[in-house]
């Protein structure tokens, strides 16, 4: 145990002696979940804040969430309160709040702030329950340790609340998109002039990590491709500080749209309902496009999809080299030739046979 944590250990045994939280709820009725990660993360918890719902219907759950995460799940139905984790005063601010909700248990679906955790400890809930071994070495401040499995990042949340009781029948990804969304998605493409009739086809060449990004020259020859033989509506995706590369990449192709982080993720959440197909890098839309069940050609690099590609989803296709030293799951990678391995003529052909809303199809 590093320095650092027997630090914590002290602190904890001063401002919340271990009998506080010896106390053990048989039958939790008051949860807080912790997921304070990214995009993809959120919506791997879906499926199991559902389940925990629909299995305690008079329960109050609630949720530690970052920023990103909050805008998924603000229309969530399954959620009573959402608490945003954006620095540590948010922290602070939300003590007194989280402490009077006298939750019986913590979930810790996943949290890469090492802070977290204590600060659950210190709430004195009676159970704290997550995955051994992905908790920054704080194992020991929880009551109750799931061993860690080679199994998919939601069957691992869903093992979490299946520990309290819940019972699992849905395992699909869950964001709510509203009215308000679609009329502003309609907005949206009636301002660039894209009729109603014309297919959508969305790609997403950019990712948070960029050993995961399939290069740009392959993803405009496949625009290229679908766009001369599909006459479709080409639509290049990211976030603001991917501007430069969705500006290349859709100045490439002709007609198609750059959306460099103009809209709320809800909206584009109701933009993906609306594509034919979508192109993407893993990343967290791809996930979005799961929970909208819309067609996705999911590109693999360094990644495991068994870990975190789809999960139960009919419309996805996943394409990815098996003859590198993938799955090698590092946080970096200098020369990810794996995605290299997979050529543009495949997606291509990948996204025509997965465009089964194209009416010509």
């Amino acid at each position: 145990m590093s320095w650092k944590n027997w630090f914590i250990k002290g602190l904890l045994w001063f401002f919340n002696p271990k009998e506080t939280r010896s106390r053990h709820c048989s039958t939790p009725n008051r949860f807080l979940i912790v997921s304070t990660t990214g995009l993809g993360d959120t919506l791997w918890g879906t499926p199991a804040i559902r389940a925990l719902r629909q299995s305690f219907p008079d329960s109050s759950i609630n949720i530690l969430t970052s920023p990103i995460g909050a805008q998924v799940l603000e229309h969530n139905p399954h959620i009573d309160d959402i608490f945003i984790y954006s620095s540590f005063f948010s922290l602070v601010r939300y003590f007194l709040p989280l402490k009077r909700k006298q939750c019986d248990a913590v979930l810790i679906f996943h949290t890469s702030q090492r802070i977290v955790l204590p600060y659950c400890a210190l709430l004195e809930t009676p159970q704290i329950i997550g995955t051994e071994g992905i908790n920054k070495d704080l194992d020991f401040l929880l009551t109750k340790s799931l061993k860690k499995t080679y199994q998919h990042e939601i069957a691992r949340r869903l093992s979490i609340v299946q520990e309290v009781g819940a019972h699992v029948t849905d395992y699909s990804l869950e964001m709510i998109v509203r009215k308000q969304e679609e009329d502003a998605v309609k907005h949206f493409l009636g301002g660039h002039g894209v009729p109603d009739h014309i297919p959508l086809v969305g790609l997403h060449p950019g990712a948070k990590d960029t050993f995961k990004q399939w290069p740009a020259e392959c993803f405009i020859e496949v625009g290229k491709r679908l766009t001369q033989h599909l006459g479709c509506q080409i639509l290049v995706s990211g976030d603001q500080s991917e501007a430069l590369l969705i500006l290349e990449i859709a100045s490439k192709i002709p007609g198609a749209i750059p959306i460099a982080g103009e809209l709320r993720l809800s909206t584009f959440g109701a933009l993906l309902k609306k594509m034919a197909v979508f192109i993407t890098n893993d990343t967290g839309p791809m996930h979005m496009a799961f929970a909208a069940n819309t067609p996705t050609v999911a590109i693999f690099g360094p990644t495991d999809p068994n870990l975190c590609g789809p999960f139960h989803v009919k419309n996805a296709r996943v394409l990815s080299a098996r003859k590198t030293c993938t799955p090698c799951l590092k946080k970096r990678c200098d020369e990810p030739f794996c995605l290299l391995e997979v050529g543009p003529t495949t997606v291509y052909e990948a996204a025509l046979s997965s465009a089964y809303r194209l009416a010509f199809l």
